[in-house]
């Protein structure tokens, strides 16, 4: 094999891929969802119901059940933790903290396409949250490079650069 051949490139892929996936393993859990940085809360056409009531009770259980899912993680038990999201997601379905959490968990069940999607989804509630955009883009970067899609890779890459250098989308 010749330096720099195709040998190289794949073995560098497959390098920056294991260093994304150490990475993404320090943000199992990025930080418990609020109202204040969990992005748009409801569609700008659609006023909000009122949730005062079951706010404070629901948000209890959402971050109960995302302790449970940080404890789950670090434990290596990703069905669990898993589960665990998506029962939060049913209480707080508009949280991008809780959409990321969950690609990150498939990504580490090897469902790279469903990472991919589920952070995308993380994108679509972000609101002007650029950390959570940026760590989306990784997400996404790191499960289509697992799936071969080097050019895919390489855009997702850049968005998350992008929004990390410059604060931009």
């Amino acid at each position: 094999m010749t330096p720099g051949g195709p040998g190289a490139l794949r073995a560098a892929a497959v390098a920056l891929a294991l260093v994304l996936v150490l990475a993404l393993a320090g943000c199992a859990v990025v930080e418990p969802p609020s109202r204040e940085d969990d992005g748009d809360e409801a569609p700008a056409e659609a006023p909000e119901p009122d949730r005062d009531a079951d706010s404070e009770a629901g948000m209890a259980a959402v971050q109960r059940l995302l302790a449970d899912a940080r404890a789950a993680s670090d434990n290596g038990d990703n069905d669990r933790a898993g589960a665990l999201l998506e029962r939060a997601l049913r209480i707080r379905p508009d949280s991008a903290v809780l959409w990321h959490n969950l690609a990150i968990v498939r990504y580490r069940e090897a469902a790279y396409e469903q990472a991919a999607d589920l952070a995308g989804r993380s994108l679509s509630h972000a609101g002007d949250n650029r950390e959570l955009k940026a760590r989306n883009w990784q997400v996404i970067a790191a499960s289509r490079q697992m799936l071969g899609d080097e050019d895919g890779a390489a855009r997702a890459r850049e968005r998350a650069r992008g929004l990390q250098e410059a604060g931009g989308d």
